[in-house]
């Protein structure tokens, strides 16, 4: 009888942590934000420098602002590019803020450019690298995580970028 109710609440003790650890899952993978969405910018200001060492060997400093298709946020980038006849690094900082509230969060990325040409000669550059939130405002205060962007020019001086990752807000 005495190992008959051991059984049980040993059945019942390991249901019990089950459960508790399931939710516990659970509540971490809801505080988990999945983040997708392109966004859209125009240069601003730009300073290109010749470093002189290599033939096409430019770096350069690049502002632009612009704002995610679903209109919510308003972005504003610093970029430092290191290019040599197009292609090569980029690394920068970047801030969104929601038009909404003005709350806002910041993010350092690092990532690559290259440049090829169409059959017909036009130029096509593209960028794509990783990126991580540095800082948050408002509700975003405590903001941790990051992700991926892919993106290019689409025209003299406008960029697209399709931006995918995740965040959490840190208690």
């Amino acid at each position: 009888m005495q190992t008959s109710k051991s059984r049980k609440f040993m059945l019942l003790f390991v249901t019990m942590a089950s459960v508790l650890a399931f939710c516990a899952t659970a509540s971490l993978a809801q505080g988990k934000v999945k983040v997708k969405f392109k966004a859209f910018a125009v240069v601003t200001e730009m300073e290109r420098f010749e470093v002189g060492d290599t033939a096409g060997h430019f770096v350069s400093i690049i502002q632009n602002k612009g704002v995610t298709s679903d209109g919510k946020f308003v972005r504003y980038f610093t970029s430092r590019t290191d290019l040599i006849k197009g292609n090569g690094t980029l690394s920068g900082y970047g801030k969104y803020v929601e038009v909404k509230d003005g709350d806002a969060y910041f993010l350092k990325y690092d990532g690559t450019a290259s440049t090829t040409k169409s059959p017909e000669g036009k130029l096509k550059i593209t960028l794509k690298g990783t990126y991580s939130y540095t800082k948050g405002t408002g509700k975003y205060e405590n903001i941790q995580g990051g992700g991926t962007f892919s993106g290019g020019y689409i025209g003299k001086g406008i960029l697209f970028v399709d931006v995918e990752g995740e965040y959490f807000i840190k208690k």
